[in-house]
Formats: C-alpha cells, structure tokens, sequence
C-alpha cells in the first residue's frame, strides 16, 4: 500500500535529517521540543514494526500515544511558555506517587519511601507546583491540551475511539475478537486484519509526522527545510489516490 510505504520512508527519511538541528542544550523548551518530536518518530517507526510483524492489536495504543506527543509537541511550538504546563502536570503525577509512597503500604514504591527526609522532598515539590499555579501554570486535563493545541475535533472523534481501545473498553474488546455473521459470532485471536484496515491509522501517523518535521525544522531555521517541505508534497500525491 503506497501510504504504508511512504509512513515507512518517512521515519527512515526523517531520522537521519533530524541531526542538522541545532538547538540549545541549555534551554529546557529546546530539549523539550526536540524530545517529542523524537518520540513522534519513534512512535511511527514502533506502527511500522507491530503492522509488520502481525501485532497489530498494539496499533491503536501506540497511534494514541504518538497522537498525545503530537498535541504537546504543537503546543511548545506554538507557546515556549507552554513548557510550564508541562512542569505543573509533571509535579502533580509525581506528588501523587511520592504521597503514596509515603504511606509505605506500596510494595512498589519501598524505595521510594526509605527516602532520607521525604516529607521535607514532598513540601519542596508542593511548594514548586503551588508557585506556577499562582503564576497561572496548572496541570491541566487532556482536553484542555488538545483544545490549545487547535485539535478539539480530534480529541472528540479519533481520541474517543483510541483511548477506547487502549482501556479495553467493551467497544475496543468486540473491534478486536469478535468475527460477526448473519446469525452467529466467532471470537478471534491475532486477527488476520488486511493493512488497509489500518490506512487512517498510517495516513493521520505520516501527516502528524510531516507537520511536526515541518514546524520543527523552521523553528530552528534547518538547513533540509526543502527536503522537508519535498517528502510533505509526496504525502500530499500519496493522499490524492485514496482521499475523496
């Protein structure tokens, strides 16, 4: 299939340009840029390899996953500032492990909670996540992500569907093992799914990929943005042969 080949060359092709940013290892939103956008490609490179390798039950988690990326990363892009919302949401989920930890009840967080001076740790914390609320930085929850990021329409539609998928809804259980005829059911394991089953999937994973590669590489004045904006007109000929 011509976009599953090109989802494929993509990642090959944009791994190695990925090299000729420069960027400023002092600067966190730098690191941070760079970093997501490293795990867009590798989340489309993991999609290549589990459609490849026939497991493709791990498909929709990990398009779910690189589709979350995908809203952080266009939003520190649009807003260096946005890197504070970040660290509100990274001091909230960790206070909640290190609050649970100190119940040393958790057999999972022993280590954690033989920390020397804990409480001491736990305040510090409390009191860095407590200085960008009143600087009006929170945590705040998936939607309100993807609304900044200008994908409301996304969230609503294909992150229903992924994160249904991804819990084991009831929805996602019958998508992934149940064969349905005219008067009877089979349950399936490793459903032998043809790969264009998968052609939203592949088509939405090339354009967040193009569009990131795109926004990163002018961002840090690139000198390949041509060879960029060149593999963005092939996804455009590609999507012409199946887009209505």
């Amino acid at each position: 299939m011509d976009a599953f080949e090109l989802l494929k060359r993509l990642h090959d092709e944009l791994l190695p340009r990925a090299e000729r940013i420069v960027f400023d290892k002092r600067n966190p939103v730098d690191f941070h840029r760079i970093a997501l956008y490293g795990s867009l490609v590798e989340f489309s490179g993991a999609i290549v390899v589990t459609i490849v390798n026939n497991a493709r039950i791990g498909v929709p988690p990990l398009f779910r996953s690189m589709l979350e990326a995908s809203v952080e990363f266009r939003n520190l892009i649009r807003d260096p500032n946005y890197i504070e919302f970040m660290n509100a949401n990274y001091l909230a989920q960790w206070l909640q492990v290190l609050e649970e930890a100190k119940k040393a009840t958790n057999p999972y967080l022993a280590s954690i909670a033989k920390l020397p001076d804990l409480d001491a740790y736990i305040a510090t914390e409390k009191g860095k996540l407590s200085l960008l609320k009143q600087q009006g930085y929170r945590p705040l929850k998936v939607k309100e992500r993807f609304d900044r990021a200008g994908m409301a329409e996304e969230y609503r539609s294909m992150y229903n569907y992924l994160s249904c998928d991804t819990h084991s809804n009831i929805r996602g259980l019958i998508s992934r093992h149940a064969e349905i005829n005219e008067r009877d059911f089979e349950v399936v394991y490793y459903r032998d799914e043809p790969i264009e089953t998968f052609l939203a999937t592949i088509d939405s994973a090339a354009g967040l990929l193009v569009d990131a590669s795109l926004a990163l590489h002018r961002a840090y004045h690139s000198p390949v943005i041509s060879e960029i904006e060149n593999l963005e007109q092939e996804l455009v000929t590609v999507r012409a042969r199946y887009v209505v």
